[in-house]
């Protein structure tokens, strides 16, 4: 990828961002009709899943080290970048810091990103209220978090899964918060063992406690996505609180799971990259090997796996999967350049309106233009 293409589709995302809660008489149009056929409206929150991945690429685009953040763009665009996210995340601030779904999690992120660089404490108090939402919110009796507790279920999604543990992992080792980390743990070993098809070893959309029953198709890309990412953040948590000295309890999270968490990641990795197409990208349903391509979760599994790579989170039996994941990713990496144009990034699956309601729109949104920078930054 040469540097043009790059800072193209920087500025295509920077301008997402900054039009994605705009709201116009067409869209009250669209939404009206959308109600009175009983399907999903447009959500307002501005801290919500789409905005989240926008501003995990901008984060990564921005702050990332090494790969071709560090090597495409120069310190004067890093830091316009930043400003973009800085004056986002500013205004969330300033109209009261609400968080209202455990999806504001993914935002989160470029929180505790900016503050880092920044030491900002506007940005550390933003993150500490997602955390205190995420610690609060309703959970069933194995403190997996409800994803929408309002509808009177008691649904685990695997979107919510894995976006809180990226969160609480992360706050978790910035902040030193034990309990964030063992909280974000059981988001996925929860969802593992009660969420994952038997057979296949992917996962379902949903799966409920109290009714003991799974819910959604088996192996949605989006969900396959969310959980990979939940679990790389995770173990890239753990791996920083161990090389900065900071496990030091000989009951730590890190002793007694970080290599449970470590062989289900391997497991499921290894399953998701037997469902790879020929064209390096990866289908909307993962076993529809010869059906739609979708750039979203292609880029979010692909995220993944790099960010694996990149924390240096090898335990002795991942190291045999290491090249294959590395294939993985860079096969990945083409087809979604491939998917491209003038910076935007094409054929990404429609919202999920609902479980197993995917309807076949592929198009250019957010979280196939953020998630896809996220990738290409750090690789």
């Amino acid at each position: 990828m040469n540097k043009e293409t790059f800072e193209q589709i920087i500025k295509v995302t920077e301008n997402d961002l900054k039009n994605i809660n705009n709201y116009s008489a067409k869209d009250a149009l669209k939404d009206a009709a959308k109600k009175a056929l009983k399907r999903a409206t447009t959500n307002r929150d501005p801290m919500f899943w789409p905005a989240g991945l926008l501003l995990l690429g901008l984060s990564e685009a921005a702050f990332s080290p090494s790969g071709n953040a560090s090597s495409l763009i120069d310190k004067a665009s890093r830091d316009e970048i930043a400003q973009c996210i800085g004056s986002y995340l500013d205004k969330w601030i300033k109209d009261g810091e609400e968080v209202s779904f455990v999806d504001d999690s993914l935002a989160g992120l470029a929180l505790i990103s900016i503050y880092e660089n920044t030491g900002e404490r506007r940005y550390h108090h933003g993150a500490v209220k997602i955390a205190n939402y995420l610690a609060q919110c309703p959970k069933n009796s194995e403190e997996s978090i409800i994803y929408n507790p309002s509808k009177g279920n008691d649904l685990i999604y695997a979107d919510g899964a894995g976006q809180s543990a990226m969160y609480l992992s992360r706050y978790a080792s910035v902040f030193h918060k034990k309990n964030a980390m063992a909280l974000a743990a059981k988001q996925l070993l929860n969802f593992h063992e009660k969420g994952l098809d038997a057979r296949s070893g992917l996962p379902y959309h949903a799966f409920s406690l109290e009714k003991d029953m799974k819910h959604g198709i088996i192996g949605w890309g989006r969900a396959v996505g969310w959980l990979m990412m939940g679990y790389s953040e995770l173990l890239a948590g753990l791996e920083r609180e161990y090389n900065e000295g900071n496990d030091t309890s000989g009951e730590s999270l890190l002793k007694n799971t970080a290599d449970k968490i470590m062989s289900q990641y391997y497991t499921l990795m290894k399953t998701v990259i037997s469902y790879q197409r020929p064209d390096g990208g990866f289908s909307w349903l993962l076993p529809a090997t010869e059906g739609e391509p979708d750039t979203s979760a292609t880029a979010m599994i692909a995220y993944s796996m790099a960010v694996w790579m990149r924390s240096g989170a090898f335990h002795a039996h991942a190291k045999d999967l290491a090249e294959d994941v590395k294939k993985a990713v860079s096969g990945a990496g083409d087809f979604l350049l491939a998917k491209t144009d003038n910076g935007s990034v094409l054929h990404a699956l429609s919202g999920c309106e609902d479980i197993a309601v995917h309807r076949q729109i592929y198009d250019h949104f957010p979280w196939g233009q953020g998630s896809t920078l996220a990738l290409l930054s750090i690789i």
